[in-house]
C-alpha cells in the first residue's frame, strides 16, 4: 500500500496568506493541486483564509524565469551582457536612422502633393484651352 504524503496545514495556511498558488505549494509538498485546494477550502470556512486566489504570473514572466536558469556558465552571462550592451549602443543609430527616414518620407509626400498640384494646373489649362478652341465638323477637312 501507498504511504500517504504528509503535509504541515500551517505551513500551507502560511503559504497561501503570502499568497502562494496551491500548484506552487502542491508542488513542494509533493502532492497534487486538488489536496492543497482542499485545505484551502477548509481555510476559507473556518475563516482562517480569505476567499480569493493568488495572483497569476504571466507566461512571459515564467519564461523568463526558464531562461535565467538556462544560463550556465559565467561566461555565458558575460556574452549575453555584451550583446545586450551593444543591442543598446546600436539603438542611438537606429534612432538617427529612422529620424532620417521619417524626413524623406514627408519630402517624398510633398513632392508628391507638388506634382498633383502640377497635374491638376495642366489638366485645368487643357480644358481651358479646348473650351475656347470653335467646335469642327466631322465632315470638313482642316
Amino acid at each position: 500500500m501507498a504511504r500517504k504524503a504528509i503535509v504541515d496545514k500551517d505551513k500551507i495556511l502560511s503559504m497561501l496568506q503570502e499568497g502562494k498558488t496551491t500548484q506552487s505549494i502542491a508542488e513542494m509538498f509533493g502532492v497534487s493541486r486538488q489536496a492543497i485546494d482542499l485545505h484551502r477550502r477548509d481555510f476559507i470556512s473556518r475563516g482562517l483564509l480569505h476567499d480569493q486566489r493568488a495572483a497569476r504570473t504571466k507566461r512571459a514572466e515564467k519564461k523568463a524565469g526558464r531562461i535565467a536558469h538556462r544560463i550556465d556558465s559565467l561566461d555565458e552571462q558575460i556574452e549575453l551582457i555584451i550583446a545586450a550592451f551593444s543591442a543598446l549602443k546600436r539603438l542611438t543609430e537606429l534612432e538617427k536612422e529612422l529620424e532620417t527616414y521619417k524626413r524623406k518620407y514627408e519630402n517624398a509626400t510633398k513632392e508628391i502633393e507638388h506634382l498633383q498640384e502640377i497635374e491638376h494646373k495642366r489638366q485645368d489649362q487643357e480644358l481651358r484651352w479646348l473650351r475656347t478652341q470653335p467646335e469642327r465638323d466631322n465632315n470638313t477637312s482642316p
